[in-house]
């Protein structure tokens, strides 16, 4: 099943996994911390307490979390941009010119 078809509460799981396994960065708790101006404790509070419930209303509402090295485009956007690489792509010539240059 593709993401685009999962149910919002899906994804927030998959999000709340991937936030997870970013907080067992070594000292992250306390960088964490440090950067919002709160203690560890707090921060082990969010994460055990509050962290699954903000997730899935993040999600429920129709945002989404995602790394910030990633950069998100509206869907059509995305399609049209889809939509020129496959055809560009499907000519041999322009394929080659697009992957090798002027060799």
């Amino acid at each position: 099943m593709s993401e685009l078809s999962n149910t919002p509460l899906e994804r927030s799981r998959k999000a709340l996994s991937s936030v997870l396994q970013a907080m067992q960065e070594p000292a992250i708790g306390k960088t964490l911390a440090i950067s919002m101006g709160t203690s560890e404790s707090t921060i082990s509070r969010i994460k055990s307490e509050k962290l699954e419930d903000v997730l899935a209303l993040v999600y429920q509402l129709g945002f989404k979390v995602v790394p910030s090295d990633r950069v998100c485009v509206d869907k059509r956007t995305y399609e049209s941009i889809a939509h020129i690489a496959s055809r560009a792509m499907a000519d041999e010539s322009t394929a080659q010119k697009l992957v090798w240059g002027d060799e």
